[in-house]
Order: C-alpha cells, then structure tokens, then sequence
C-alpha cells in the first residue's frame, strides 16, 4: 500500500509540473507592453458628415419580393463619387446586378508583365443595404432613424454600424491615399453589395459572377462579421480583436405532422398536435453537443494569457479541463453558440377550431450550422432523432458554413499587425461569426476569407444593432479609416 501511494503521490506531482509548465509557457497578457505606431490623423466632423449623408439615402432591403429604390442605390452611387473624387479618378468603377458597386484600384505589378511575380488582389467587402426600421418603433429613436444626426459624439441612423459606416471609412483611407499619390503594388477591390441583409443573392452573388468572367482571383477578403470586443469577453478588460475565420451556416426545417382529423370529443390516442410537439421536443431535447476543436482552442488560449494565474491553469490544459470549461461556456448562450450548432423552434401552427381536431400541424426549426456539420446531415438527424412516419422533414430554405480560413495566413496576420499598430495592447484572437455575410458567397474565388470591422464594439452597441438608436462614435469612424490606410498600405505597398 506504501508503495502504491508513493506511486500515485509521484504521479499527482508530475501531473500538477506539467499544468504548471504549459500554465507558465501561456505567460501573461500584462507582462506585454504594445506600442501603437503612429497613423495618420482622420478629421472626424468630415467623415460624420459624409457618413449622415450616406444614412439620409435610405437604401433599405425590406423583403426579396420587394424591388430595391433605385432611386435610393442610384444616390448613394452618386454620392461616393462626388465625395471621394482622388478616389474616384485612380478607381474603376461597374455597376453589377443594377444596384451593387464594384470598385478595383490596379495594382502597378500586376500587369500581364510581372508574370508569376504577381500578387493575387485584395478584396474589401461591405453592403450599402440596411434593416429597415420596426414600423411603430420609430418615435422610440434619440434621433430620427434616417436623419443622419451628429449628436453626442456619434452619428446616428440606420446603416450607422451595420454597415455604411464601414463604407465610408474604407472610401475615406482610399480618398486620402490617392489624394497622395499611393499606387497600390497589387489590385485591390472594393465589393460593395446591395442586399446583404437578404441573403446576397444578387448582389455578392451577381459580382462573384461578375469577376469569375473576368478570370479574377482573390488572395483574400475582408467583410464585417465581428470587431474589438470592449467588456463583452468575461474577466477581461481589454479589447479584444476577433478575427472570424469561418462563419456559420444556416437551414430551416419544416416539420409537417399528421393525424386522424375528426371532432375533439372522440380523439385518437394521438392528434397531429401531439404528434408535433413530440418531434419538436424530440430534437430540442437532444441539442448538438458542445466540441472544444481546434479553433475553439486557440480562441481560448489567446484569451488565457489575460487571464489569473488560477484561470489560466484551466485553459492552459484543456485536454484535462476541458469538461470543466465546456460547462462553463454552455451557461452563456453567445458562448455556447459557438461550440456547436444550435437548434431554435420558431413558428408552431396547427388547427382551426377548438372542438375540430387538425389533420396537419407544421412547425418552423431553425438551426445555425457549426463548419463542422452541413444542411443535409442536420435534416438526416432530425429525421432519426423523430423517428416516426407520420412527420415529415424538409428543407424550407438553407445555406452551408462557410470554409475555415487560415489564422496564419497572410490575411490574419496583416489584420493581425494592423490592428495592434493601431489600437495598441490589445488581445487577438480567431473566432466563428455566427451571423451572415457576404463573405459566405467569396469562398470559391477567394483562398482565404475573414471578417473584422475595425470598430469598439460595447454591449451596449449590440443591442443597436438592427435595433433602436443604431449609431456609431466618430472616434470609431476616424480609426476605423486609418485602420483602412494602414492595411492597405502594408499589404499593397510600404509598411505603415
């Protein structure tokens, strides 16, 4: 017995060595001191300006059925043009699926005389489409929601985050470097869609059409999708700068039950409600489970060195403490989201009269796909997991996750760079954006896509999002403009 507590105390002690080592090689966040490089100055009571010009042009994507103002889209084409002239005069500038912008700035290597020396363009990703506003909800707005009102610090109106801001700002860094006289080393375009709130069908869509004709190739995009986080990541105080490298999918299934019609006061055992709320529970009951892979992992490990000692034990052996940790993100549902895919009834009808009993109920599931799983296999598991005949399942409309991007690749690590010469000590780490974006239709010409937008976001602006009091800080814009400039610069010219 002696011996064998001797072994097992020896054991103890070796397994307490090797968490305290990879504890200790995980190091401290705070130990770092990053210095921001300094960038050029943005005025930023121009960009406000011009951002609530481009908000007063309601450029809104209300349903597919509905046709877009052309009036709208038309204005604010006009309006990109008259207020970034250097920009316009280095651009070439097309029009795609009527509405949607495709701007390419020429590279000077990247003439059918560099050859194989060539670098593959950039592609910068935004959609000029908004939200429209919740009818009734419009007097509940600080501001008027399409006024484009300077107020306190901000600008604010539909499309103020999601996502004109990101417009403007990517034409202001292009107006300033081409009022200078930088020539991009390789081509860059910017990809502007107009019904990203819809899907992209014919906007993103139409323009990948657009440059496969044109034999065009992309080495990467960037589009929005995520931020720096500025106390939303629990138990840390910096931002923190996701970079998504994949994006999840999304499928919504329709289950149809169906039973012996006839009047309630003689039921069968089972009605087609019945039946119904069996299918619905069977699936909700048994949700996807939650998987630490490998982007999960790093994503962890980059907030681990933030982190108290005691914390960073955890997450710094994960092989051992990663049941512990699972548990811990399943208590928040943003968290737990990104672990697995997730599946939400949403829509429940059936009957027309309370002493009738229906012959059909239908339910609407939506489930948003982890990379790892795909539109068919969730349909197939549904199917399983009901197991009964009288239920059907179909798909009432989906799409597949996107691929996962490198987190080494020149594209994240430009981003990467660019964001801590910017804004200085800040945590990076890779993340799933768990929301669509155009991003989603670049994947067959693009070797790599990511989504980052170079503003703070707060909770407090989650909630504006597609919400009330949609607004943007200026400080945000005038920063998120010299992010713009600087990457541009470092990965089509001289470092910043």
């Amino acid at each position: 017995m002696k011996k064998f507590l001797i072994v097992v105390a020896g054991g103890l002690t070796a397994l307490v060595l090797v968490m305290v080592a990879r504890t200790a090689m995980m190091g401290g966040g705070s130990e770092t001191a990053v210095t921001r490089a300094s960038f050029a100055v943005y005025d930023g009571d121009a960009i406000a300006a011009r951002l609530g010009a481009a908000i007063r042009l309601q450029t809104v994507s209300k349903s597919l059925e509905a046709t877009p103002d052309a009036q709208a889209f038309a204005g604010i084409a006009q309006f990109l043009s008259e207020a970034y002239p250097a920009a316009h005069a280095v651009m070439e500038r097309e029009v795609v699926g009527d509405y949607s912008l495709v701007y390419k700035w020429p590279g000077t290597d990247s003439g059918a005389d560099s050859g194989a020396n060539a670098q593959k363009p950039i592609g910068f990703i935004a959609h000029l489409d908004v939200v429209p506003v919740e009818t009734g909800t419009e007097d509940e707005w600080t501001r008027p929601p399409f006024s484009g009102a300077v107020y306190d610090g901000s600008v604010w109106g539909r499309g103020a985050l999601d996502n004109k801001g990101q417009v403007i700002a990517l034409m202001e860094a292009a107006e300033r470097l081409a009022g200078e006289g930088f020539a991009p080393a390789r081509d860059i375009y910017f990809l502007f869609g107009h019904d990203e709130e819809l899907g992209g069908g014919n906007g993103a869509g139409k323009i990948i059409s657009h440059l496969k004709d044109r034999g065009v190739s992309l080495a990467w995009t960037i589009d929005e999708g995520s931020g720096l986080a500025q106390g939303i990541v629990p138990g840390i105080e910096k931002p923190v700068a996701l970079i998504s490298t994949a994006e999840k999918g999304s499928v919504t299934l329709r289950f149809t039950a169906r039973g012996q019609g006839g009047h309630s006061s003689t039921p069968a055992p089972d009605t087609a409600v019945s039946i119904l709320a069996r299918a619905v529970l069977a699936v909700t009951d048994n949700p996807y489970p939650l998987k630490l892979d490998g982007n999960v992992v790093a994503f962890l490990h980059a907030l681990a060195g933030e982190m108290p000692f005691s914390r960073r034990l955890i997450m710094a052996n994960l092989w051992l403490t990663g049941p512990l940790v699972k548990n811990q993100l399943k208590a928040d549902a943003l968290t737990a989201a990104s672990l697995h895919t997730t599946t939400a009834p949403t829509i429940i009808r059936g009957g027309e009269k309370s002493n009738i009993l229906p012959q059909q109920a239908v339910a609407i599931v939506n489930y948003r796909i982890h990379p790892r799983d795909n539109v068919e296999a969730v349909r197939e598991r549904a199917v399983r997991l009901i197991d009964d005949d009288r239920v059907t399942v179909e798909i009432a409309g989906g799409r597949e996750p996107s691929p996962q991007s490198s987190a080494s690749g020149e594209g994240y690590r430009a981003i990467a760079a660019t964001t801590m010469a910017i804004f200085g000590d800040v945590v990076l780490a890779p993340a799933l954006t768990l929301q669509g974006t155009d991003s989603r239709h670049y994947a067959d010409i693009a070797d790599d896509n990511y989504r980052f937008t170079p503003f703070v976001y707060t909770p407090d602006d989650l909630q504006r999002i597609h919400g009330t009091d949609e607004r943007v800080k200026i400080e945000n814009l005038s920063r998120a403009a010299a992010w713009y400039e600087a990457l541009m610069r470092r990965v089509a010219g001289a470092a910043p």
